[in-house]
């Protein structure tokens, strides 16, 4: 197949994406109607694949980002667990919860599957540079999903075919097991854009993608690209990990992203983003899903 008809065979269709906005919404009131003095909803927000563009077929997941007033200043762990004991009260009996570091997962069993959906809370931040300064980081870590998501969609402007860029990515990264999250291929996809000449065919940008890829996993620097309105380079203190790597977080600049992946991993993402930039080279482009 073509890249086009690969976009288009594996994206979620408006059905999928329709659904699970759907999903999300309800979640969302479910919170904001049920909030109480411990845990006021400011805002509700949505983030993640579903609201970028970039969600595979079959992939049933959301993300929902509430933004908290600050009131009685709970934890991290306080706001969840008061987010969980209203979603336990008002979904379904048997629905899965588990607590993770910064959110809280949920598995709804719906008629056409079982749904993943990802909740954060967080107080607000006005900026990365905000995020920086914060002293209880983890109480506005929530907060990141929304720069994030402002991250992809200045990227979107700059170059229109963005999402279709890193709905690949992220296929390839489910066909061979890649050790790379989505927030690190859109980075990754991002410094790629930047490196590459206006006018050049979306073949090559996907290409430059890998070879960035390949950079990085040498000990190249992903870092913010396009970001001044949010952040002046020179306020970045963020440094190498011991592993050699440097992904800097755009909504959290002083976070290496990469600094915890092991020297096998690295290898490997070495290896098959090489194997990936020689078949794109050839034209060759079954490798992304087979």
């Amino acid at each position: 197949m073509e890249l086009n008809a690969i976009v288009n065979e594996f994206r979620a269709d408006k059905n999928q994406v329709d659904f699970l906005r759907n999903v999300a919404q309800s979640i969302g009131n479910i919170v904001k109607n049920n909030s109480n003095y411990l845990v006021r909803v400011k805002k509700t927000a949505h983030a993640g694949s579903v609201y970028k563009n970039t969600l595979l077929k079959n992939h049933l997941e959301v993300d929902c980002v509430y933004i908290l007033e600050r009131g009685y200043g709970l934890p991290l762990y306080g706001m969840l667990m008061e987010i969980e004991n209203i979603l336990k009260w008002n979904l379904p009996a048997g629905t899965r919860f588990k607590k993770n570091t910064h959110s809280i997962s949920i598995e709804l069993e719906r008629k056409i599957g079982r749904v993943n959906v990802d909740v954060l809370a967080a107080y607000e931040v006005n900026s990365p540079l905000q995020m920086m300064e914060v002293r209880n980081h983890d109480a506005y870590y929530g907060s990141t999903a929304l720069f994030n998501k402002k991250y992809f969609n200045n990227m979107t402007r700059i170059y229109p075919r963005f999402s279709d860029l890193v709905l690949l990515l992220k296929l390839w990264k489910d066909s061979r097991s890649i050790p790379l999250n989505a927030c690190m291929l859109e980075l990754i996809a991002a410094e790629a854009v930047s490196r590459t000449r206006e006018g050049e065919d979306f073949s090559f940008f996907l290409e430059m993608c890998f070879r960035t890829m390949q950079s990085f996993a040498s000990g190249g620097p992903v870092e913010p690209v396009y970001w001044d309105e949010y952040l002046d380079g020179a306020d970045i203190d963020c440094s190498y990990g011991q592993n050699g790597l440097l992904m800097i977080d755009p909504a959290d600049p002083n976070e290496n992203l990469a600094k915890d992946i092991s020297t096998q991993d690295i290898n490997y993402i070495k290896s098959q983003a090489s194997k990936a930039a020689c078949f794109m080279r050839k034209g060759e482009y079954s490798f992304l899903y087979s």
